[in-house]
């Protein structure tokens, strides 16, 4: 579990679905968060005195929600700042290997392309961290949610993944499902027919590589109850469908540089552009802490 969380919060009905789970993340694994408020400076550009009654206040406002978590959630919140500045900048500042930054989303109307550069989404791809985007609509939904899925591949990040995942799960005391998903080779060639025997081997090899994955996971987390998917179907349906009654979803993304690092690759940022659980993105930079191994895990 990473050693920091920090949720982002403004009021909006977004900002508290993704501090409510924030705080149940918090009670069950004995973690803390600290809040961060941002107040968007291109709202208010070349009006001081607009600017300044609005800082003003947010920061009451601020106030007036940590002294009420302090009652109802004593010892949960360990520190607050209000920023001001732009909102992408200033949250991407906060994210680090050993840090987990929470955000909300708004509610969705009209075409999910909308939202496809949402807050949540460019954060995720700018982040020096994990970063877990809560869906607004999960105040209603978190009392039907339980256990935490992860989507595998064989890869390095989908390896880290794994493991961010299944020591959150640890901590939060609840099971682990690994979900590998696969497509046939040259499936999308409406020429081309693989035959039975060559797509038999390729299961095979789909699932030799899964279960190697929930080995990793037992032998690391002995006391964690993991169970295994393996689905002919795209990722992103497939993932979304065993993630929809899950607490958490977890994916890993490949964080380019350049240019390029506007791009969240095409699974995780599906994932994200249509949520089906809070779903926390990690990158090859993630550190993972383990309690019970005493060692931390992760470039």
């Amino acid at each position: 579990m990473p050693e920091r969380t920090v949720v982002s919060w403004n009021g909006s009905p977004g900002s508290e679905a993704a501090l409510s789970w924030a705080l149940r993340r918090s009670r069950d694994s004995g973690s803390t968060i600290e809040l961060f408020d941002v107040v968007d400076l291109s709202l208010f550009l070349g009006d001081h005195a607009a600017l300044d009654r609005a800082t003003e206040q947010e920061e009451d406002r601020l106030d007036t929600r940590v002294e009420d978590l302090r009652t109802s959630h004593p010892g949960a919140v360990t520190g607050r700042e209000l920023l001001v500045g732009d909102p992408l900048e200033l949250l991407t500042a906060q994210t680090r290997p050993e840090t987990l930054v929470i955000v909300g989303t708004r509610q969705r109307v009209g075409p999910r392309v909308r939202y496809g550069w949402s807050l949540g989404a460019r954060l995720a791809t700018a982040a020096a961290g994990p970063v877990a985007v809560v869906p607004v609509e999960e105040a209603e939904a978190a009392a039907a949610r339980s256990g935490v899925v992860v989507g595998v591949d064989g890869s390095d990040v989908g390896r880290l993944a794994l493991e961010f995942a299944a020591q959150e799960a640890d901590d939060l005391h609840q099971s682990l499902t690994v979900v590998l998903c696969w497509v046939t080779p040259l499936s999308e060639q409406p020429l081309v027919v693989p035959d039975d025997e060559f797509v038999s081997s390729q299961e095979t090899e789909r699932q030799e590589l899964l279960d190697d994955h929930v080995r990793t996971a037992r032998e690391r987390h002995p006391d964690l109850a993991v169970t295994s998917v393996l689905l002919r179907q795209h990722p992103i349906s497939g993932l979304r469908v065993e993630s929809e009654h899950a607490s958490m979803l977890v994916v890993g993304s490949r964080r380019l540089t350049g240019w390029k690092r506007t791009w969240l690759g095409s699974n995780s940022h599906g994932l994200i552009l249509d949520l089906a659980a809070p779903t926390v993105v990690v990158g090859l930079e993630t550190q993972v802490y383990s309690g019970r191994q005493g060692a931390t895990l992760g470039a």
